[in-house]
């Protein structure tokens, strides 16, 4: 009983990796052949956080108090609801629960060694080689199974499901080299064809993401002011090109002229506030509820990722989730020039949303912390140990 419910995590955190991005895989295939939803992500996800709340609940219970205060918060928001715990509502609040509860299992990943570490890597390279060459055909031959978007949008994602789960895990692919291979990243071809395949996807956060990292990478270079300036006028010029095309030649320009720029950048998330959010909130809400929340329906929310959390969590939960996120993850001393990049990747939800909604974000985040934490050069000085 107690290997069972605290076993080896390396080992957990590899076959998770496997099943989410296998069965996710699966997912979009069956979704083009059945054209149905494959409900078997729903169920292993479902038993992973059973397992991990089980295990924690007996090994670690001090560290699950913040989980149940916001379960609290949960339950007053719903008991003050005129439609209180729905399935919807219990479902959604169980993926923000899912979120944390990954983070917190795997809080520690300075036990993991040298050689179960590179078996995660390598699987993890493994299938971006393999993701970004569907990606890269898709795009070539128009391949409709490999779309990010149904309809008229461009873009190709390959085997990932949702475009928004595709921005954050090439977001998390392209730290992920930057950390684990350090100052050698750019000798990496799989880093170009991760890079070339993430411009593929057509979502716009991947677009400002990958220029603010490259303004990061200039702040961080040691190269004189004259090459700085110099490369910065250069990436700022294929910015603003981009940004001239994107308002002039695309399904974006179209929706810019009828609706306004605003709603073009932000995917119609402004329109989905103004029409059902806020009336909902108008309807439904008593004063209580903006500090506590409650949220019958997580369809309603914005996607904007701040007022999601206040949707659901209140001015009070909301800030407690925060800090329970930045708890669980940064319990690594980080240095002074690597905070830039997380500041960049945790800027990009507050236009993209589905960040702490996403069951698969926690797995690419755990990616990044792995591979700032065991670096090969780090392995070839200490050994196995942490």
């Amino acid at each position: 009983m107690k290997k069972w419910l605290n076993p080896d995590k390396s080992q957990v955190f590899f076959w998770f990796l496997l099943l989410f991005l296998g069965i996710e895989a699966l997912n979009k295939l069956y979704y083009h052949i059945i054209e149905a939803e494959f409900y078997l992500q729903k169920l292993v996800k479902l038993l992973a956080f059973a397992f991990m709340f089980t295990s924690l609940l007996f090994t670690r219970t001090q560290q699950l108090l913040g989980i149940f205060l916001l379960v609290l918060w949960f339950v007053l928001g719903q008991y003050f609801l005129p439609q209180a715990f729905t399935t919807m509502a219990i479902i959604g609040f169980a993926r923000y629960l899912f979120f944390l509860i990954l983070l917190l299992y795997f809080k520690d990943l300075r036990s993991f060694d040298k050689h179960k570490t590179r078996k995660i890597t390598s699987f993890w390279e493994f299938f971006l080689w393999l993701n970004n060459s569907l990606i890269v055909l898709g795009a070539l031959f128009q391949l409709e199974w490999f779309k990010s978007y149904e309809g008229e949008r461009w873009g190709y994602n390959g085997l990932v499901w949702a475009s928004a789960n595709s921005t954050y895990l090439y977001l998390s692919a392209l730290l992920y080299f930057v950390f684990y291979y350090k100052k050698n990243f750019y000798y990496q071809p799989l880093f170009w064809f991760t890079l070339i395949a993430s411009l593929l996807i057509g979502t716009k956060s991947v677009y400002l993401a990958v220029f603010l990292f490259s303004l990061v990478l200039l702040i961080n270079a040691k190269i004189s002011k004259k090459w700085v300036l110099g490369s910065l006028s250069l990436i700022s010029l294929l910015f603003l090109v981009g940004v001239y095309v994107l308002f002039n030649y695309s399904l974006f320009a179209e929706i810019s002229k009828e609706e306004g720029w605003l709603t073009a950048v932000l995917s119609y998330r402004d329109d989905l506030l103004l029409t059902e959010t806020i009336p909902y909130i108008q309807e439904n809400w008593r004063s209580l509820h903006y500090f506590i929340g409650g949220l019958s329906n997580p369809l309603l929310r914005p996607q904007l990722e701040l007022i999601d959390l206040w949707l659901y969590f209140g001015i009070l939960g909301a800030p407690l989730y925060l800090y329970l996120f930045l708890r669980y993850y940064f319990n690594f001393k980080l240095a002074h020039q690597d905070k830039l990049w997380f500041a960049v990747l945790l800027a990009v939800p507050l236009i993209t949303g589905n960040f702490f909604y996403n069951a698969s974000v926690p797995i690419y985040l755990l990616l990044i912390k792995l591979a700032y934490l065991k670096t090969p050069d780090k392995f070839s000085i200490t050994g196995d140990k942490p």
